[in-house]
């Protein structure tokens, strides 16, 4: 009892191994891409010496005449043979013995038996299959450690620093036009490179052996397109976080039973702002399409701040001019993010943003050269498909078209960012009123406390008054009651304002 079995050529596999589960049965239309096939058997009996003979062969065909008929066919016989013995010895239980093929150029087809113990090759046990070394199975163009240094300089050492200058100088010009990296960490991104890689590793073993062992250098090029994507998240400059923070104010009873105004909610977003010295402040979001729209328009979305109380407002809310839009804002020293920016409590969202990114519109057609452009843009694309299809059968058309009718109709996506931002004093206002409210809880009362400050700071009964109702009249209330030239204070940090 005997068969014949085989490892296919990949990633996993330890060939000879009688636990691995990895190996096959050889069948007339089985390509074995290793060097070497296994005989198995289940041996009752004491160990059997075997003569194991492989012969290799080309087939051809010759035309034959059969007299008796005087016709002539055609037949397929065996040419280009050459036979090689192998004496292996199968021992007592499941024993397996390997049967070398030898290295294979092309397609070779093969032919194993077993002779049997009168010397003759035995009808039952043959075997015929096709064989084709593996790439990797070939030998190594060097055979001493000056060949392998040698042979490591101009396929490694050299591709290596000429491709990292290049990439170096080629990702800090892509920062300094797009402003700002993909933005998926070092982490995301050895995670997709180690996923893409063993999945095609895995996939087209053969068609991968073949390609690195005749252009080593397609590793070298991997490598450098994983050091460039680490490269362009690097050398991200003038980016911080923003968490723009909103109040929705609701009327309430001051602790002088008078009506004021409490903050019983609030909303915040936090978007990634870039802010380069003598620019306009711009958001940008994280993702590869939104970095190629950025990429290819140069520009990110402008952050505008917005008065929709304006007279020369349009229905955005802007105006002619810009101001910082983080006038009221103030740096984190520790947490999630890197600044907290006030939005003004009556805008209708935290922040107006939609990010940049890609949409699908056919270009438009005014005059004889649009329609010859588009014309040879769609003429383009068919024939790149029509030579894909040829080379690399379906998959390779289906991605040229692909890319052609991106090529056609994908634009880049008008980004803009827009924020009502906050008085610039609203923050000193919240910091006034927390003090204020410390003052009071220490207080044993709200009119003791209210006393205690009016005799130590004024002296006439008209001033006592009149210091009552300020105290007693709402921080933030009259903070929204301020008169048209607010927007023109000085801001308290970001891009100072001027005009567009």
């Amino acid at each position: 009892m005997y068969w014949l079995v085989h490892w296919p050529a990949g990633i996993s596999g330890n060939p000879g191994d009688p636990s691995d589960d990895y190996w096959r049965y050889l069948s007339p239309d089985t390509v074995v891409d290793r060097n070497s096939v296994w005989l198995r058997s289940i041996n009752t009996d004491s160990a059997k010496d075997l003569t194991v003979t492989v012969a290799t062969y080309d087939v051809g065909e010759r035309e034959v005449v059969d007299r008796e008929t005087n016709t002539t066919t055609t037949e397929q016989y065996a040419k280009n043979v050459t036979t090689k013995e192998h004496n292996v010895t199968i021992n007592r239980g499941w024993a397996m013995e390997e049967i070398p093929l030898g290295q294979s150029d092309g397609r070779d087809q093969v032919a194993v038996w077993v002779e049997t113990d009168q010397g003759n090759p035995s009808d039952e046990l043959r075997w015929t299959f096709e064989h084709e070394s593996v790439a990797t199975t070939q030998e190594l163009p060097f055979s001493s450690w000056g060949g392998l240094l040698r042979w490591s300089m101009v396929i490694f050492m050299l591709p290596l620093g000429v491709g990292g200058v290049v990439s170096l100088a080629g990702s800090k010009k892509l920062i300094d036009r797009a402003g700002k990296g993909i933005g998926w960490g070092y982490g995301v991104w050895t995670a997709i490179f180690a996923l893409v890689g063993a999945m095609i590793v895995a996939s087209f073993w053969g068609n991968i052996a073949s390609l690195v062992v005749d252009y080593p250098w397609v590793m070298v090029l991997y490598i450098l397109l994983f050091l460039f994507a680490l490269m362009v998240e690097t050398f991200e400059q003038h980016t911080k976080t923003v968490r723009f923070e909103q109040d929705e104010l609701a009327r309430a009873t001051t602790p002088a039973d008078e009506e004021g105004v409490d903050v019983l909610g609030s909303r915040e977003r936090t978007l990634t702002v870039i802010d380069r010295p003598d620019e306009p402040m711009m958001v940008a979001s994280d993702g590869l399409l939104a970095f190629l729209s950025r990429v290819a328009t140069g520009s990110a979305a402008k952050l505008r701040t917005v008065d929709p109380g304006h007279d020369d407002a349009d229905i955005h809310g802007e105006t002619d001019s810009w101001k910082d839009p983080l006038r009221c804002q103030a740096a984190v020293k520790e947490g999630n993010v890197d600044m907290r920016a006030y939005v003004h409590p009556l805008s209708q969202s935290v922040v107006d943003y939609k990010p940049e990114g890609w949409e699908f519109s056919l270009p438009e057609l005014k005059d004889r050269e649009d329609y010859g452009q588009l014309a040879t843009r769609v003429g383009a694309t068919l024939v790149g498909a029509y030579i894909a299809s040829q080379l690399f059968a379906g998959f390779g058309a289906a991605a040229v078209f692909v890319l052609g009718v991106g090529w056609i109709g994908l634009r880049p996506r008008e980004a803009y960012a827009r924020v009502w931002a906050a008085p610039a004093h609203y923050r000193s206002a919240r910091a006034t009123a927390l003090h204020l409210a410390e003052e009071t809880d220490n207080a044993e009362t709200i009119e003791q406390e209210r006393e205690q400050r009016i005799r130590s700071e004024i002296t006439t009964e008209k001033e006592k008054m009149d210091a009552v109702d300020k105290r007693d009249g709402t921080l933030v209330d009259e903070m929204f009651s301020i008169d048209e030239d607010e927007d023109d204070l000085p801001g308290s940090g970001g891009v100072p304002g001027g005009d567009d």
